[in-house]
């Protein structure tokens, strides 16, 4: 027999029982306006900041910039994303991979790469030895679990994937999958973003072919360069060789960086010694430029951008 209490009783528990949650509300709100929580304060992609960021600070990748804030933008404003959004990065080094991804946690989350929301993976630091692939494995569930319990509306970001061991990577697909839930917890508000050399020297490959040709660069398309892409993710040694996440289609896009001519390394140059309060000029530019290895015919920089901090040190400001 249910026990019945006074009229007046129930009133009580249930204003207390507002009250309570009222006084919970209230805590969470004062919180958060102090501590970083999963919520629009916090979260809120600033997209038409990220395209000025793309204008001024990324140098020879147009594909980039047309293809990555269009999809970032596309899923973050979708309340019930049919899934995560995987983006891959592919290209040579000093293309613009991680220059992209700094851009993109910057421009996500209110305390930039601060943020307990966003996790960076580096294959040779996370996943050095091949014959445990089988802890990795559980490590990155348990920890993709834990990260998305704590809010749906994570980044994940993996580096040097091409020197993940293979097999790694495949604990992801439950999460990047078309799924609703997985015991109760939704992973399709999540982004992954993978950052890869494979494909880098088919990408160049392509874009001498354009340069032989006397077409422009820029008319490059995707559709020039994603098989390639695709490819050599799949094939080539690394964290998505033979991997179910590329045999099922569940990298959302794919995007190639090209490699970088001598007249963007000379931007990036001047970018670098703007953020100094050093001087600009062509001549200084120039020697700066010049210090790199460029190939083939003296026209693609073989690291792209990523030794620019280094030789602008080492020039010292007396230099200039």
């Amino acid at each position: 027999m249910c026990r019945e209490y006074p009229r007046n009783l129930q009133w009580s528990y249930a204003i207390g029982a507002i009250s309570l949650s009222a006084g919970f509300a209230g805590y969470k709100f004062v919180r958060c306006k102090f501590e970083e929580c999963c919520d629009d304060q916090w979260i809120d992609l600033q997209s038409s900041d990220l395209k000025e960021d793309f204008t001024h600070n990324l140098f020879g990748q147009h594909l980039a910039k047309r293809i990555v804030p269009k999809a970032l933008q596309m899923h973050v404003l979708k309340t019930k994303p049919k899934k995560a959004l995987v983006m891959s990065f592919h290209g040579w080094t000093g293309s613009g991979k991680n220059h992209v991804s700094q851009m993109l946690v910057k421009h996500l989350f209110k305390k930039g790469a601060e943020s307990q929301f966003h996790h960076l993976y580096i294959g040779t630091r996370d996943f050095p030895h091949e014959e445990e692939v089988n802890k990795y494995r559980a490590r990155l569930r348990k920890e993709i679990e834990e990260a998305t319990q704590k809010c749906d509306r994570s980044l994940f970001i993996f580096d040097e994937v091409d020197k993940i061991p293979s097999g790694v990577l495949d604990a992801l697909k439950p999460y990047i999958d078309y799924h609703e839930n997985l015991h109760g917890i939704d992973y399709r508000k999540n982004i992954f973003i993978f950052l890869s050399n494979t494909g880098g020297n088919n990408i160049t490959k392509i874009a001498l072919e354009f340069w032989t040709e006397g077409k422009n660069r820029e008319d490059i398309s995707l559709k020039d360069v994603e098989h390639i892409i695709t490819g050599g993710a799949y094939n080539e040694p690394g964290g998505l060789r033979h991997s179910e996440i590329v045999r099922s289609a569940l990298i959302d896009v794919y995007v190639p960086f090209l490699p970088l001519e001598k007249k963007h390394v000379k931007m990036c140059a001047a970018a670098e010694l703007q953020k100094r309060g050093l001087k600009t000029d062509s001549t200084t530019v120039n020697r700066i430029a010049d210090q790199l290895l460029y190939e083939p015919f003296d026209l693609y920089s073989k690291f792209g951008c990523k030794k620019i901090t280094q030789k602008v040190d080492l020039f010292g400001y007396e230099e200039f």
